[in-house]
């Protein structure tokens, strides 16, 4: 499963961004920075830049958007 989301990581972070309408500004700033590290129990571990400030904004915006990417570009629920 890690495998499948590390490589349509990218695929999965253009859909959310087009589905979901995300500037670019926002995109560039919140998603794009985002990089899968492991997965645990279908639990998706992902890392947050060092300087990112904005875990809880991202995890309150878009949790719930990247959910539904990650299932609809892989198939994975």
């Amino acid at each position: 499963m890690l495998n499948t989301i590390k490589e349509k990581w990218s695929d999965i972070l253009f859909f959310l961004k087009n589905e979901y309408d995300i500037s670019d500004v926002s995109f560039n700033t919140w998603i794009l920075p985002l990089e899968v590290v492991a997965v645990e129990d279908n639990t998706i571990i992902i890392s947050v830049p060092e300087e990112s400030i904005g875990l809880q904004y991202i995890k309150k915006k878009y949790y719930l958007p990247l959910k539904v990417a990650v299932s609809e570009i892989t198939g994975l629920s």
